[in-house]
């Protein structure tokens, strides 16, 4: 299937942005605000991709028990939560990053967390690049940064892309450079993207106050003075309202109570304490360091974080603030203490509520399976209520935002065992109906590459040549079965 993008002007054409004492507010875009050119050619939406990293890799009950599509495979029991989604799902089994660090495919990669990690998105062994460029923190281009250098892809969005995430705390590094486990996003072979963990920066971000910046210092008085940042912009959409029609009307209304739904959450949570502000720059912080959250507490709950940071997926892709954005659940290596969440025990299909809560997330991994899937199936869940959300808001050519994303949920290792081979890795979305939805593929062994090779060529239609690397120096190759 071919979708082509219109140049980047049109899609600025379709779009506004309000302004006010420290905000500039960019509108999704509006039909009513485009020249008379551009109305006269229908509006394709944009895709928007959203990798999703899963630390530690997932447990056996990940995988369904049978392959196909349709009613001929049934959704795993760690997935369960996916279930609503199943028309829009893709397992993917088989897939190997293995090559990229052994000739032979074997899937031993030493040390394994921070290493498989840092070529989840790259397809890179980040030693090599190192080695080659005789710096510590090196690393191939991830595959989200190659999107948002094409402009194609990314439009003329206020942001090529976004890092985010849900860190609080800092992981081992397993011996390597920290930058391996703690970004997944690589600009250059040299410039990790770190990650924003503050939902606040986050929705400054949005609403264009960076820090920095007057609009910064203004977004602070605002918040001082308890005001909206729909006050602050409240006369610049009075002069555009009268523009609109009733559809626009209903659309930008439906979007402004977004913004301010978001922004009433989030001070909620800095009355509490537990809005993450003041959590230093992951990167810069060592685990010996006092004052850092390894656990949940009366003023931070990690569900609250995942709920503010989904809020703001949805409202970063409805305005249109980013077509990209990546998110890291956790570090790599993650040792979060997920007491609030409730353990279950799990057969293949089923999991049933048991008796206690779960521990710490590395030790899982290695210890109690059961407690191990409890841990991955909230993440799961997590992923679940981003979709809900996705499909809840209507994109301009009245398909969901889910319907025109891929969201690509996966993890650089297999599991409890480390080895780099049938990683963990789903797709969601419709990709703009260019994908072959509610599947469960076995692929044999391919490696990851291959998967983002497809994507770019067939899905995004920039066509790339090569991506990655492959040790015994294979071509990447189409898999054609994702394809609709």
């Amino acid at each position: 299937m071919n979708r082509r993008r219109g140049p980047a002007r049109s899609l600025l054409s379709r779009r506004h942005i309000l302004t006010g004492a420290g905000v500039a507010l960019t509108l999704p875009r509006l039909e009513s605000l485009a020249p008379r050119s551009a109305k006269a050619q229908a509006a394709p939406a944009p895709l928007r991709f959203l990798p999703i990293f899963l630390p530690n890799g997932a447990p056996e009950f990940w995988k369904p028990e049978a392959v196909g599509s349709g009613a001929a495979w049934n959704i795993s029991s760690v997935l369960a939560p996916l279930l609503a989604h199943k028309s829009k799902l893709i397992v993917i089994s088989g897939l190997e990053n293995a090559s990229v660090f052994n000739a032979d495919k074997s899937p031993i990669v030493e040390p394994p967390h921070s290493r498989q990690a840092g070529a989840w998105l790259t397809c890179q062994d980040a030693a090599l690049v190192s080695q080659r460029l005789n710096v510590t923190d090196a690393n191939g281009v991830s595959i989200d940064q190659v999107m948002a250098a094409a402009m194609g892809i990314t439009g003329a969005t206020p942001v090529a892309s976004l890092q985010i995430g849900l860190s609080t705390t800092q992981s081992s590094c397993d011996g390597k450079a920290c930058s391996l486990s703690r970004s997944v996003s690589w600009k250059t072979e040299t410039q990790p993207l770190y990650k924003l963990v503050d939902p606040q920066q986050v929705f400054d971000a949005l609403v264009g106050a960076a820090p920095g910046t007057s609009a910064f210092e203004a977004a602070n008085a605002r918040r001082a003075a308890q005001k909206s940042v729909i006050d602050a912009v409240l006369e610049s959409a009075n002069v555009i309202h009268p523009r609109l029609s009733k559809r626009d009307v209903l659309r930008m209304d439906e979007f402004m109570q977004s913004v301010r739904d978001v922004e009433q959450q989030i001070d909620k949570e800095a009355a509490r304490g537990g809005n993450c502000a003041g959590l230093p720059a992951p990167q810069f912080v060592d685990l010996s360091q006092g004052g850092i959250l390894k656990n949940n507490s009366a003023t931070y709950n990690k569900g609250r974080h995942a709920d503010l940071m989904r809020d703001l997926i949805a409202l970063a892709f409805q305005c249109e603030l980013t077509h990209i954005i990546s998110y890291m659940l956790e570090d790599e290596n993650s040792e979060f203490v997920y007491d609030h969440v409730k353990r279950r025990t799990f057969t293949a299909t089923t999991s049933t509520e048991a008796v206690g809560v779960c521990g710490e997330y590395a030790g899982a991994q290695h210890g109690s399976q059961d407690e191990y899937a409890s841990i991955t199936w909230w993440n799961v869940l997590k992923v679940s209520e981003l979709c809900d959300k996705l499909a809840s808001i209507t994109d301009i050519d009245g398909k969901s935002l889910l319907d025109n994303s891929v969201i690509f949920f996966g993890s650089g290792m297999h599991g409890s065992n480390h080895q780099c081979y049938d990683l963990p890795a789903v797709l969601l979305g419709g990709g703009g109906g260019a994908l072959r939805t509610d599947q469960h593929l076995w692929l044999g062994t391919r490696p990851l590459r291959d998967l983002y090779f497809t994507l770019m060529n067939n899905v995004y239609q920039t066509p790339i040549t090569d991506f990655g690397a492959n040790s015994a120096g294979l071509p990447p190759r189409l898999i054609t079965e994702l394809l609709a």
